[in-house]
């Protein structure tokens, strides 16, 4: 098993395909307007936006030298700005930091996206944390708070992470990884065509990732308070003023800053046998104010959708409710019976020693007993024999 690096502060691992990747001109342009991805024309956005943020510096269970220091900062920066800018909406945004990111909590959040997202919806999936990467089965692993190290079983297998990404709904999902040993969670790359518009690419349903490297361990904090790849995507996120933004248009803005000022270099692909079809998730700025004369009447959500909605989240509030219920009632009952078997214990240890004092008893009596008819005897015998008189003469 390879083992964790200090300076390895985020991994998002999933099962793919490591072949070549983009390759991106020296002379190309640090703008976000790419070739074949039109900003010009209005989609119809008929679905929310839902995202999973996990932020780990803490990890109670590894050495003091791999803690990390930016992965919750990072993480709860782009969660802001997903809402700021992006309209992810609070109450559709898991946020899992610290020591909440456990394997279960970690878990048990895809699980409830899996409930709640359906097939007109786009899931973001942000990482900030230890990886680990197995150079002989090539087998990754995001690496929760409450791992312990060397023990893949306290880890989320790629395996697990791919499944999920497969069966969960969503039209697109899109993963960021600021990742360690990242380049093992590519799958092939393609073109994405000549003239193809934001519109026909949020039409076909993705599942695309963004890594920050290849197959080595990458810095946790280089650049003010987050890793290079972090503050970069963020000023992006933050500067962005065009209607739409793509993944492609991410990796293009970003890779050739990243590069400049450290020895990673970023990438992006398909996740692959997960379902992607070619499409792109597709970045909607809320602010965006269009001309007047172009802008498109307001799509009419009636009633019955809007209470359609919010019967959906409170669904999926009480399961997580539930769920955390459940567990609380199991953790109870597994308290419940450890505190049983302790007390059989004790009173099998008290029966047995009250067991061996009768015991006892009864052998000391036995013994008594016993030399109580041997002296009886004795006297018995020396009544019997005859006194001898001496004669007189």
């Amino acid at each position: 098993m390879i083992t964790m690096k200090k300076i390895c502060p985020f991994a998002a691992v999933i099962l793919l395909l490591s072949i070549p990747l983009i390759s991106l001109s020296q002379e190309q342009s640090r703008g976000i307007a790419v070739k074949g991805t039109s900003q010009h024309g209005d989609i119809t956005i008929d679905g929310n936006y839902w995202a999973l943020i996990i932020g780990i510096n803490e990890y109670p269970n590894l050495p003091e030298n791999m803690q990390l220091q930016a992965a919750r900062a990072d993480a709860q920066e782009v969660a802001t700005v997903l809402q700021k800018r992006y309209g992810f909406a609070r109450e559709r945004m898991i946020q899992l930091y610290d020591k909440k990111a456990s394997r279960d909590e970690i878990i048990m959040a895809l699980e409830s996206l899996g409930g709640a997202v359906n097939e007109k919806d786009s899931l973001l999936i942000y990482y900030a944390g230890h990886g680990e990467f197995n150079k002989i089965n090539k087998r990754g692993f995001w690496i929760p708070s409450d791992a312990v190290k060397d023990k893949p079983s306290t880890f989320v297998s790629n395996a697990d992470i791919k499944d999920y990404l497969e069966s969960i709904r969503a039209k697109h999902i899109y993963t960021i990884s600021d990742s360690c040993f990242s380049e093992s969670l590519m799958g092939k790359t393609r073109s994405l065509g000549g003239d193809r518009a934001i519109k026909e690419l949020f039409s076909v349903k993705s599942r695309w990732i963004l890594t920050s490297g290849g197959l080595y361990p990458v810095p946790d904090k280089a650049k003010g308070n987050h890793s290079t790849f972090a503050y970069h995507l963020i000023r992006l996120l933050e500067k962005n003023e065009n209607q739409y933004l793509t993944p492609m248009q991410i990796i293009n803005e970003i890779m050739p800053l990243v590069s400049n000022e450290s020895p990673q270099t970023p990438k992006s692909a398909p996740v692959a046998m997960a379902g992607d079809e070619g499409g792109q998730f597709i970045f909607t700025l809320a602010s965006y104010k269009r001309p007047e004369a172009l802008k498109p009447a307001a799509p009419v959500v009636s009633p019955e959708e809007e209470a359609k909605r919010k019967e959906e989240m409170k669904k999926m509030l009480e399961d997580k409710a539930r769920l955390e219920e459940d567990a609380k009632k199991l953790r109870e009952a597994e308290q419940r019976l450890r505190d049983k078997e302790q007390q059989m214990e004790k009173e099998r240890l008290a029966k047995d020693l009250e067991q061996q004092r009768k015991m006892d008893e009864e052998r000391r009596r036995i013994e008594r007993e016993k030399r109580e008819i041997e002296d009886s005897r004795k006297r018995e015998k020396k009544k019997a024999e005859p006194v001898f008189v001496p004669p007189t003469f």
